[in-house]
């Protein structure tokens, strides 16, 4: 079917099909609802709209033909049907996707008896730790890129931006030389006015060696190109550039850096928040450096510190 992504198998019977069709139709209001209403970005749109045509899937094949009919035990049950090939953050995020849809439902249909969604008593299905880098290792892919040419100063700035400021990738991508505020006096970092997650902006401050090679990159690099826009960080066309390619050089740096697993943008922000952390930054200091509108969500980070304490522990205390 067309919109769909690759890997997304439509129950082959005609009751089945049928099944699938009507609930997919019921998600197009939510999504509409979500886009215009609540100002999420077509990534997470797009998201939710995948995460929620699995569900359509599991459950008409099941022989669910309506969300009113969706028990608790449907729920649990999808999600347990993939647990072993997906990673926490994702069954966490179609959790959420379920729960979001189930709000605007029950908003709209007073016969909805109760949210399937809301399980008795504090049920998780996820206490997974983020992946982080070592500030060893960190700090060695940072110094991968070597060189003067624009594409070793613009992959220097780019890596800066993700560890240095923990930028999302796709808010790299989007920084615009209007967004630097990076004319300040003596030690002072600079500011980076950020658009995040719901268009929701933050100002994030921008020091250091980080903040050398963003300057590098503006005053030498940026000027070898033609420019077609206020972006920061460019392809070699002038456009600007894109998370895909973020994607693979971060990657590539990796392999090149001698880490010996997957890394990807995200995974410096993970460890730019936990190194913070490390460092004796407060919780509610990190949140708004991060634009976390939850602070649970910065509260994972703290267990690496925890578990990296209780190793200390065993190795070095008289009891440990």
């Amino acid at each position: 079917m067309s919109g769909q992504r690759p890997g997304i198998l439509v129950p082959k019977s005609q009751k089945g099909q049928s099944s699938f069709i009507n609930l997919r139709e019921e998600t197009i209001g939510y999504l509409a609802s979500a886009a215009g209403e609540f100002g999420l970005s077509a990534h997470t749109i797009a998201a939710y709209r995948y995460d929620l045509e699995q569900a359509a899937i599991f459950f008409s094949r099941a022989g669910i033909s309506s969300w009113a009919k969706v028990s608790s035990r449907d729920v649990v049950n999808f999600l347990g049907s993939s647990h072993k090939d997906l990673s926490g953050a994702t069954l966490a995020r179609r959790l959420a996707s379920l729960r979001g849809f189930y709000r605007y439902w029950i908003s709209e249909h007073e016969e909805q008896p109760k949210d399937p969604t809301r399980f008795p008593g504090k049920t998780r299905i996820w206490n997974r730790l983020p992946q982080i880098l070592s500030p060893k290792e960190a700090l060695g892919l940072m110094r991968v890129p070597q060189g003067g040419g624009w594409k070793a100063l613009r992959d220097r700035a780019m890596l800066s931006l993700l560890y240095g400021a923990g930028l999302r990738a796709s808010e790299c991508c989007d920084l615009e030389m209007d967004n630097l505020a990076l004319q300040s006096s003596g030690r002072s970092p600079g500011l980076l006015r950020v658009s995040g997650k719901g268009e929701k902006e933050r100002l994030v401050p921008f020091g250091g060696k980080a903040r050398s090679h963003l300057e590098e990159w503006i005053q030498n690099g940026r000027k070898q190109l033609t420019p077609r826009g206020t972006w920061v960080l460019l392809s070699k066309s002038g456009s600007r550039l894109d998370r895909t390619t973020v994607f693979r050089l971060v990657r590539d740096f990796a392999v090149r850096a001698g880490i010996n697993r997957k890394v990807h943008p995200h995974i410096l922000r993970h460890s730019c928040a936990t190194h913070l952390l490390a460092g004796g930054g407060d919780l509610r200091s990190v949140q708004e450096f991060l634009g976390h509108s939850d602070l649970r969500t910065t509260e994972r980070y703290t267990h690496v510190e925890i578990d990296e304490l209780r190793s200390l522990h065993k190795l070095h205390h008289p009891r440990g």
